[in-house]
């Protein structure tokens, strides 16, 4: 880390003191103002109707028990076009990237491979048990299963990131979190709940 010297001034003291939102605050409330029906913190079914929390940190050190990310669905079923399940991920902090890495799309040094996603269109209960065999191993930790899959679905779609960047996914797609070697990867995460686009958006943890 390189330390840089500050002339203090009026005008950065007075950026310093500026309150500061939480990213992901900052995501819910754009989505309120850029959805049409709003959006917000989905809440309790009971009485009580407490609100569920707007996301966590998620950080994650080197080496990761999948090399290659561990293919999985965050809900079952098939997709539909009026509603799903999606994660918004803000990316803050890059693994250190190994020295046989290859080139990314626009070579910055802070740039990596974040995601792996499969555009897997499974649409119609008919095809979800078609495949049923294959789809099952999507909740299973196994590693013969994981090579299955690989194989199976194909080459993905890669996504990269550079710290700051926002990425969203339909989380009932196959994707995964490309593993690393070295150093630590820190984000934050929600789920964003589309139920149509009259409703409100729905955000959790």
């Amino acid at each position: 880390m390189r330390n840089r010297r500050v002339r203090h001034t009026k005008e950065n003291n007075s950026t310093k003191n500026q309150p500061q939102l939480w990213p992901l605050d900052k995501l819910r409330l754009e989505l309120d103002e850029a959805w049409p029906a709003g959006a917000g913190l989905a809440r309790e079914d009971s009485h009580e109707k407490r609100p569920f929390g707007g996301g966590l940190p998620r950080v994650m050190f080197g080496p990761t028990r999948w090399r290659k990310g561990f293919i999985h669905v965050d809900e079952m079923g098939p997709l539909h076009p009026h509603y799903g399940l999606f994660s918004a991920n803000i990316y803050l902090m890059p693994p250190e990237k190994p020295l046989d890495a290859p080139s990314t799309p626009t070579d910055s040094s802070q740039q990596f491979e974040a995601l792996h996603i499969w555009p897997l269109g499974v649409r119609s209960r008919l095809d979800w048990y078609k495949n049923a065999l294959t789809l099952s191993g999507l909740s299973v930790q196994d590693p013969d299963m994981q090579l299955s899959l690989r194989e199976s679905l194909g080459t993905p779609t890669s996504i990269y990131a550079e710290p700051g960047d926002l990425v969203l996914l339909c989380v009932q797609r196959p994707h995964a979190a490309v593993g690393f070697q070295k150093g630590c990867r820190v984000s934050l995460q929600c789920f964003i709940q589309h139920q149509g686009i009259t409703n409100r958006l729905l955000i959790d943890s």
